[in-house]
C-alpha cells in the first residue's frame, strides 16, 4: 500500500501558528502527528515484509503541501531524519493557489480597491481544495511509478486524526475481499451532524453512484427525493442511515493510475459563496473554485465503489477546533474535535483495544474535575 497525506493547512483555526502535522498527538512524549503517521507506516511495512517474505520492500509516503506549509514540512522531516523513513520513501507535492472572485459575474477579488493608483495591487488567492492531490500525483507520474514497483493499493488520509491508522488494515482487507476499486472509510453519524455522508445516488435510468454528499446538501436533497422527513435518525440504531465520511480512501492502484492518465487528475470544481444580498450577486467575502478529494468516484462511473463503516472510537477523532469552540461543542453534547478530545480519545482507543485481548483488562480512563477548594486550582480524581 502507498500512503498519501493531505497536509496543506496551518493550525491557525486551532490557535496554533505552525503546520498542523507538527502538533503533538499527546503531551506525554510530544510525538507529532507526522511522526505518528510515519511510525504507523513503518510498522505496517515491517508486518507486510514479514508476511510476504523475500526481499523487503519500502513503503512510500506522498505528502501534499501548500505554499504555507511546504518549507516547514520539509524542515520538520529533515530535522528528524524523516522519523526513520528514508528520504527516497517520501515525496512532497506542493499545491498552488487559485484566484478569488468577488461576485457572481466572476470579477477578480483584489487586495485593494484602487487598482489604477496602487501598483502593488494583486489578485487575492486561496487554496483550490484537497482534490488537487489527484492532479499532483498525475503530474509527477507517481501512480505509474508505484504500480511498476508492485504496489496494489493507495490510501489517502488527512492531517490531524491520531486514529487514522487504527482501522486502516481492516479497510484494506475489505477492499481486497470485496474487490473494491474505491473504498471510503466511514463512522456512524447522527442525523444533521456536520460531517459529509456516504450515499447511493440513483438516476431515473437506473444508473447509480456511491458518493459523498456534504452535510449541508444532504437534508434538502433527501426531502426533495425519496426521504420526505429528510436526514433523521433510524429508530433501531439511533444514527442516520447515511454513515459519516471521514475522508480516508482506499483505492485500487492500477485502475487509479489508468484514470489519472485519462483525466490528468482533474476533479470537478464547485464554488461555495456566501452572499450579501437576496439577489445573490455579491459575496460577503472572496470565493474561489474548489475541488474535493472524495469526489474522485465521479470520474469513474463504472468503478466498483463501496464503504467500510467503523466505530468512531476506533477510527475518527480529528483535531480541527480551537479549545474554546471545542468546549462549546462538548457542552452541547457533540463531538469536540479539539486537541484535548483527540488525545483522550486516543488513550481510550488504546484501552478498548487492549481489553479485546483475552486475559487483558485495563481500567480507565479516569474522570477528573477542577478543584477550587483551599484557594488553589488543580486537577483531582473525580
Amino acid at each position: 500500500t502507498v500512503f498519501v497525506l493531505v497536509a496543506g493547512g496551518l493550525g491557525e483555526r486551532l490557535g496554533y501558528s505552525g503546520i498542523k502535522v507538527a502538533l503533538p498527538v499527546e503531551q506525554t512524549t510530544g510525538t507529532t502527528y507526522l511522526q505518528s503517521y510515519v511510525e504507523a507506516i513503518q510498522a505496517l511495512q515491517a508486518k507486510s515484509n514479514a508476511l510476504a517474505g523475500g526481499a523487503p520492500r519500502k513503503a512510500q509516503l506522498a505528502i501534499m503541501t501548500s505554499g504555507d506549509t511546504h518549507a516547514l514540512t520539509k524542515e520538520l522531516l529533515e530535522a528528524n531524519d524523516y522519523f526513520g523513513m528514508g528520504p527516497d520513501q517520501v515525496t512532497l507535492m506542493m499545491q498552488e493557489k487559485v484566484a478569488c472572485l468577488m461576485d457572481s459575474e466572476a470579477h477578480l477579488a483584489l487586495d485593494v480597491d484602487d487598482i489604477d493608483n496602487d501598483p502593488t495591487t494583486i489578485v487575492q488567492q486561496k487554496p483550490h481544495g484537497h482534490g488537487d492531490v489527484h492532479k499532483l500525483i498525475a503530474n509527477a507520474g507517481l501512480a505509474d511509478e508505484w504500480a511498476k514497483q508492485g504496489f496494489k493499493w493507495i490510501s489517502f488520509f488527512q492531517d490531524t486524526n491520531a486514529l487514522a491508522f487504527r482501522a486502516l488494515p481492516s479497510a484494506i482487507g475489505v477492499s481486497v475481499d470485496k474487490n473494491f476499486d474505491i473504498n471510503s472509510m466511514t463512522v456512524p453519524r447522527k442525523a444533521k451532524e456536520a460531517i459529509g455522508a456516504i450515499t447511493k445516488l440513483t438516476k431515473e435510468d437506473g444508473s447509480s453512484m456511491v458518493i459523498n454528499v456534504e452535510y449541508n446538501q444532504l437534508d434538502p436533497m433527501l426531502r426533495a427525493t425519496t426521504y420526505p422527513k429528510g436526514d433523521v435518525n433510524d429508530g433501531a440504531t439511533g444514527c442516520s442511515p447515511f454513515p459519516g465520511n471521514i475522508n480516508q480512501l482506499v483505492l485500487k492502484l492500477a485502475p487509479y493510475a489508468a484514470t489519472l492518465k485519462r483525466t490528468g487528475g482533474i476533479i470537478a470544481e464547485f464554488v461555495n459563496p456566501k452572499y450579501t444580498n437576496e439577489t445573490k450577486t455579491a459575496f460577503k467575502s472572496a470565493a474561489r473554485l474548489e475541488c474535493m478529494m472524495q469526489d474522485y468516484p465521479k470520474e469513474v462511473p463504472n468503478a466498483k465503489v463501496g464503504f467500510t463503516s467503523m466505530e468512531g472510537w476506533a477510527a475518527y477523532s480529528p483535531v480541527k477546533n480551537n479549545i474554546v469552540d471545542a468546549g462549546k461543542k462538548a457542552k452541547a453534547g457533540n463531538p469536540a474535535h479539539g486537541a484535548f478530545s483527540g488525545e483522550l480519545d486516543m488513550y481510550a482507543a488504546n484501552v478498548k483495544m487492549f481489553n479485546e485481548v483475552d486475559g487483558v483488562t485495563v481500567g480507565g480512563p479516569h474522570h477528573i474535575k477542577l478543584a477550587t477548594a483551599g484557594g488553589g486550582e488543580g486537577f483531582v480524581p473525580a
